[in-house]
């Protein structure tokens, strides 16, 4: 996977769980890119942070969202979260960040 790319993707995965947690991260098109974001931190060397998106996105049917954000969205609001509280304990996992994202992506090369 290209540098660019990785950067991208955990950029995307960060800003969105940073301003509204998991369930914004699977509302928004970032999510549509779920397996991907996973590959990339894994990719980083980022692995805690892999397994914490990987818990997240096994609380969909099939253990991965769907990467059609319509039917993401349906599943997030019927079934998933539908009082949009399922990802709380994701999201302060998340948040205490023992991964440095940031640097972690910084170095990454291909």
């Amino acid at each position: 996977m290209k540098a660019a790319v990785v950067r991208k993707l955990i950029s995307e995965l960060e800003a969105e769980i940073n301003n509204g947690g998991f369930d914004q991260f699977f509302f928004n098109s970032a999510g549509d890119k779920t397996a991907e974001a996973i590959a990339a931190l894994q990719a980083v060397g980022a692995l805690h942070t892999a397994k914490l998106v990987r818990v997240a996105a096994a609380k969909f049917p099939g253990g991965m969202p769907p990467t059609n954000r319509r039917k993401r969205q349906k599943l997030l609001s019927e079934s998933v979260s539908p009082e949009s509280d399922a990802f709380e304990d994701d999201d302060a996992a998340f948040l205490e960040y023992r991964d440095d994202l940031e640097t972690l992506a910084a170095k990454y090369a291909v």
